[in-house]
């Protein structure tokens, strides 16, 4: 008897999986609808303001505000302050705090000829923005502690919230994803390589200049980045694994586009081309007439977050921007690092990340 009910509450617990695994899937499945993409920004960008610790004083007669404001500017100005205004509310910004200790404040000041008159010597401690604030958000939080310079940048305000492309834009971007998915199985499958499929595409024509699939299994440098990067290079004369013909269809240069994956083009024919501009040079290290070099201002798709190594190759081949959908326990624009946004590197370009995810996570 218990063993029968036994029976039937583990086929009830089966059943009620089973249907909560559908629901996740179909979850999943609905997300993968929504817009998700989002740019993968710098730190200084996603953090709030550093701030320093300052002394203020009371100005003791509100008529000399503008003559405490010019002495102060012309005695102590503080370099690294300039985009802090100097007076707020009757109460004048003086110096960083680490500069001396309270008590030497207005010795100090005389010292360097200020007239301490001015002041109500009533000092206070003050915490303020250390640099200025890149976007509105953090302008906003700082202009409370003390008034602040801010001048918007519109481009960066559309990459921070999100709101960079339209919908026909973002629909374009999902198009070239769902190819470098289609790359992903094709690849995976007659190679018996990791499902990961890259796309290098031309926003100005509007074409897949290449695509780039996991190798890793021939050589361990051949990830599906590096591979696309370097048919890129075959379509300018180059190419270090794979050398092949320039082939012309439509007046396009479609030889990044290997004979294997040339059913991508009849599959998307009514909404993206294949190929690039035709290059007259023969100099395999010489660049295109407008100066270009691999993949200048081109655009990355890419299946799984690219490594440190595809990374930096995407910074040494002049990428404009990379997508990417699931994010890669090594990946190197995010996870471990953001390769893309190191000050000290010549060349930076924007990441972003989620676009399709479920179905690159699915891969």
């Amino acid at each position: 008897m218990i063993s029968s009910k036994r029976r039937k509450l583990d086929s009830m617990s089966t059943s009620i999986n089973n249907v909560t695994e559908y629901s996740k899937t179909d979850e999943c499945a609905s997300d993968c609808s929504k817009v998700l993409m989002h740019a993968v920004l710098p730190d200084d960008l996603c953090e709030d303001t550093p701030l320093v610790e300052v002394y203020v004083d009371d100005i003791s007669d509100r008529k000399n505000i503008s003559k405490a404001v010019v002495a102060i500017n012309s005695t102590f100005p503080v370099q690294e302050l300039l985009h802090l205004k100097r007076v707020r509310n009757g109460k004048v910004l003086l110096f960083p705090k680490s500069i001396c200790e309270l008590s030497e404040v207005h010795q100090f000041l005389m010292k360097k000829g200020f007239d301490t008159s001015l002041l109500a010597n009533n000092i206070q401690i003050v915490r303020v923005a250390k640099l200025p604030p890149k976007i509105k958000s953090q302008y906003e939080k700082v202009n409370k502690l003390w008034p602040c310079n801010f001048h918007s940048n519109k481009y960066l305000e559309r990459l921070v919230t999100n709101s960079l492309f339209d919908e026909n834009e973002m629909e374009l971007h999902r198009k070239c994803m769902e190819i470098a998915i289609d790359v992903a199985k094709h690849a995976g499958n007659k190679y018996n390589s990791k499902k990961v499929g890259a796309v290098v595409f031309d926003p100005k024509l509007k074409s897949v200049v290449a695509i780039g699939y996991d190798l890793t299994n021939r050589n361990p440098c051949k990830h599906a980045a590096m591979v696309a990067i370097d048919n890129v290079a075959v379509t300018q004369n180059g190419g270090a694994w794979d050398k092949r013909e320039q082939v012309i269809v439509n007046s396009l240069n479609t030889s990044g586009l290997p004979k294997d994956f040339e059913f991508l083009r009849d599959k998307y024919a009514k909404t993206i081309s294949f190929g690039c501009h035709v290059s007259n040079d023969t100099d395999d290290c010489k660049a295109f007439e407008d100066g270009a070099y691999l993949c200048t201002n081109y655009y990355a798709y890419v299946t799984h977050e690219p490594c440190v190594m595809c990374a930096m190759a995407l910074v040494h081949s002049r990428i404009n921007k990379v997508f990417f959908g699931a994010k890669s326990k090594i990946g190197g624009l995010c996870t471990l690092c953001k390769a893309q946004t190191i000050k000290d590197l010549n060349h930076h370009y924007e990441g972003f990340c989620g676009l399709l995810e479920c179905e690159c996570i699915n891969l």
